[in-house]
């Protein structure tokens, strides 16, 4: 089972803090009335609620935060993994890829690779990070990055639930939603529901109308650029 508590991260709460409340000078709202304790939890809850994975890296590949995505992909070992608190990918011919990207880092320049296996595939962006901030840079080291995870799903789940709650649609107009998201045809619907395409195709008919969507092209724009309702765990784990 892999443990996604904050421990052992690092000097992210650090970092974090230095974030918090700083900008143009100015004290935040927040930082006028609560402790940096709170506005770092505050600021770990935001990104937990990011539909991408996340993580923050220090020198030499070095953890510093990864939100509940990221947690889970690192825990599930796809395609990379935690190994002594550094990023590391899951097999060795993934390694080469990362550790261009992390070379790429140390010189300043981004990266975006894609791995692939019978498990699917994973998209990562390697982004240098810098601040002007000093109370930051002397957290976040020369070669600190950011890494973002592709999403697994072109949209969530609840998000699909409560788009089709609101605008009507029935239980098997519902169905239908996750494959208009990804794009799919209607015969490919059709094979992958176990019904007729002239179901899906009156189904499909009754979704627009619903929705006001001219087209599946127009309606999977719309679906794909909703922002995310996520279920929320309490502690998030991979096993």
């Amino acid at each position: 089972m892999y443990d996604a508590q904050f421990d052992g991260y690092g000097n992210f709460e650090d970092a974090a803090a230095a974030f918090a409340g700083r900008g143009d000078g100015a004290a935040s709202p927040v930082s006028q009335r609560a402790p940096a304790a709170l506005q770092t939890d505050i600021f770990v809850a935001m990104l937990d609620e990011i539909d991408y994975g996340l993580i923050v890296l220090g020198a030499d590949a070095q953890i510093l935060f990864a939100n509940q995505l990221a947690r889970l992909e690192l825990g599930g070992e796809r395609f990379v993994r935690r190994r002594q608190d550094r990023l590391a990918a899951s097999s060795a011919r993934h390694g080469a890829k990362i550790e261009a990207a992390l070379s790429n880092i140390r010189r300043g320049q981004r990266s975006l690779l894609t791995l692939s296996g019978t498990d699917g595939e994973l998209a990562l962006s390697f982004i240098p990070l810098k601040s002007s901030e000093q109370a930051v840079a002397d957290v976040l080291d020369t070669t600190a990055a950011l890494v973002v995870f592709g999403k697994r799903d072109a949209c969530e789940a609840l998000t699909l639930q409560q788009y089709g709650h609101i605008h009507g649609l029935t239980a098997a107009e519902q169905a239908l939603m996750p494959a208009i998201s990804r794009g799919l045809s209607a015969d490919a619907i059709a094979q992958q529901q176990c019904v007729a395409v002239s179901t899906v195709r009156t189904q499909l008919g009754s979704i627009r109308e619903k929705t006001g969507a001219n087209s599946l092209r127009a309606l999977m724009a719309r679906l794909t650029s909703l922002p995310p309702i996520r279920p929320a765990f309490k502690q998030a784990q991979a096993h």
